[in-house]
């Protein structure tokens, strides 16, 4: 009886393992997907620490979002999860640090200090003109900004 025991333990240990991995590595995204990351950087130097990099799917509207640390490096992660829908994106950049709930439009004189280490045409998702193509596998973004 003592064999038996062990055995239905082991099963269990087994069975509940394999619904964690199967369960992890399923995708809640309406597609394909792929995994981004990458660096970010202005002026040959790290964006701020702490800066969202923000992906807007532009079929979808999905949003994807990874966050740097001192060196300037990301991960992008979308619902929750470290998959990526494939296809074309628009980027722009969330410095660290919130504006005033109450500024109607973003401007150098009344933004965290952080917001001005960062080209404000990156702020908005309509003026960064930045752009990025998720395909499937694993996808390396050098985010380079310029003026």
């Amino acid at each position: 009886m003592l064999y038996d025991a062990k055995r239905a333990h082991r099963i269990a240990v087994i069975a509940l393992l394999a619904v964690v991995v199967c369960g992890c590595a399923k995708s809640n995204l309406p597609g394909p997907s792929g995994k981004v990351s990458g660096t970010a950087t202005y002026q040959d130097k790290p964006i701020p620490d702490g800066s969202t990099i923000v992906m807007v799917h532009n079929e979808t509207g999905l949003i994807g979002t990874g966050v740097t640390n001192g060196s300037g490096a990301f991960q992008v992660r979308m619902r929750e999860g470290p998959q990526v829908l494939v296809g074309e994106y628009t980027v722009y950049i969330r410095p660290p640090g919130e504006p005033d709930a109450n500024i109607m439009e973003f401007k150098l004189s009344n933004v965290p200090p952080a917001w001005k280490l960062v080209p404000k045409r990156y702020w908005m998702s309509h003026t960064s003109g930045e752009s990025f193509t998720v395909k499937e596998g694993r996808n390396t973004y050098n985010l380079v900004l310029r003026e």
